[in-house]
């Protein structure tokens, strides 16, 4: 049979976010050419966001075939009792898009492939593939919360059972999100990303289940019901094909498919940054890792000044409520005058931190327009 990976019938999806996950793309989408050229590769950005990806990161992804999207919909899960939208649930908006193929494969941004996708094991019209997560963050030990989270919808909670990558404690189906192959269309009919994402929803705005139990778990708590609620079964892959790095408990191996680094500093921790760097430079692009990095770490440094005054207003006005605890009434206002003027000094720290880019940093040699050699090292050419 065909590849479904190489012949165009499944796409390889994964998220754009910027001001973040900007720089992690770029080793993906290299890796994925390199394994898989003729891929088709679909990055999604934020709707209306795509004019704030750096313009060379932009032609970067239309001359590796990748052009990016943007989302038709828009962040809409619930802010009760959180004043953050649930940024997590964009990879759902990109997995319930429309899409002209047959399956599609979620990938979190900071992975990368080590060696091809195995199409056999992950795409079937009948089973979503996934990887156990490394602990069970979303219900714990708790049972009654996927019971509470399967009646929702009409369900009850699974009697399969999985072994959690770090604790090897059995947990009902619980998967980690940051790699997810599934059809287009499950077995009910429904397309499977729409259904997620109406999962996780439901569940969000659901009282019958703590919010204190949602942050950040939602994808993954949502995907084991969705795949209940499609028709479909789960198959349970091994980490190889979603490898979290970390240190000493998960050192590297040769069998791994797709790293799931966490960041570079989990790499780095690992003593695992040969094949990234390797992955950079024969493209082309870069000089070495430290260059590659180079606007990520300089933004880090900047915004760590103002994170150091930020922490500095928070404690300031701990100090002053201690102090009022023993000031009368009618000296309070003062007090409160001064509280006030640092959270707005906090809000005004926060603006200016949260305007720091990578893109200033960024030298004249740095993700150059691709050119024939970095379409031939990157398996394009």
């Amino acid at each position: 049979m065909t590849d479904p990976i190489q012949s165009g019938r499944c796409a390889i999806i994964y998220f754009i976010d910027p001001p973040h996950l900007i720089s992690p793309a770029i080793p993906l989408l290299l890796s994925i050419r390199r394994h898989h050229p003729d891929a088709t590769v679909i990055p999604y950005t934020p709707k209306d966001r795509l004019r704030d990806i750096p313009e060379r990161v932009r032609a970067f992804h239309e001359q590796m075939g990748a052009p990016i999207r943007e989302l038709t919909q828009e962040l809409a899960f619930s802010r009760k009792r959180y004043d953050k939208p649930y940024l997590h649930g964009n990879k759902l908006l990109a997995a319930a898009e429309e899409r002209d193929t047959e399956f599609a494969i979620f990938l979190d941004t900071d992975t990368y492939l080590a060696r091809p996708l195995d199409a056999e094991a992950l795409l079937s019209p009948d089973h979503v593939a996934v990887v156990p997560e490394s602990v069970a963050g979303f219900a714990r030990r708790f049972i009654e919360i996927w019971d509470a989270t399967y009646a929702i919808f009409g369900l009850t909670t699974p009697v399969e059972r999985v072994r959690m990558l770090r604790t090897d404690r059995e947990h009902p189906p619980y998967f980690n999100a940051g790699m997810v192959a599934f059809p287009e269309v499950a077995p009910s009919g429904r397309r499977f990303g729409a259904l997620w994402l109406d999962t996780a929803m439901t569940i969000d705005f659901d009282p019958s289940v703590d919010d204190e139990a949602k942050r950040p778990w939602l994808d993954q708590a949502s995907l084991p019901v969705a795949i209940a609620r499609s028709g479909a079964r789960f198959r349970e892959l091994d980490r190889a094909h979603n490898y979290p790095v970390d240190g000493t408990d998960f050192p590297p191996r040769d069998d791994v498919r797709l790293y799931h680094y966490h960041g570079m500093e989990r790499l780095e921790e690992a003593g695992h940054t040969a094949e990234i760097e390797e992955l950079l430079v024969s493209s082309g692009l870069f000089r070495s890792l430290e260059h590659f990095l180079e606007p990520l770490r300089r933004k880090r440094e900047e915004a760590a000044v103002y994170w150091k005054q930020i922490g500095d207003e928070a404690e300031a006005r701990r100090v002053i409520k201690k102090q009022m605890e023993g000031v009368e009434r009618s000296g309070l206002g003062a007090l409160k005058r001064q509280i006030q003027q640092s959270k707005a000094r906090e809000v005004a720290l926060r603006k200016t931190c949260a305007e720091i880019v990578e893109e200033v940093f960024y030298d004249d040699g740095w993700l150059q327009a691709a050119d024939t050699r970095t379409m031939k090292a990157a398996g394009r050419g």
